[in-house]
């Protein structure tokens, strides 16, 4: 792999995090207006379990941010310049 499509996949890496935590803020949002009762997390607006979704977006937050520490330890493997 080329040094600059190494960069060019951290960089899309990294801007996936804020994304990726915009949306728990956007669900936790939903989760607040779209349910009856604060314990509950099925939407009565679209019927999507919400705590599901807050869970799958963190799980991704850290996958990615593994991936991005492993591709580093892992750069000059993977770089051929």
């Amino acid at each position: 792999m080329k040094g600059r499509y190494f960069k060019l996949l951290i960089i899309v890496l990294i801007i996936l995090i804020p994304v990726f935590y915009f949306g728990v803020i956007n669900t936790k949002v939903s989760l607040k207006y779209e349910t009856n009762n604060p314990g509950d997390c099925v939407s009565y607006v679209t019927g999507v379990n919400l705590c599901k979704d807050i869970e799958q977006m963190k799980i991704l937050i850290i996958t990615d941010i593994v991936l991005i520490v492993l591709l580093m330890l892992s750069r000059k493997k993977i770089v051929r310049d």
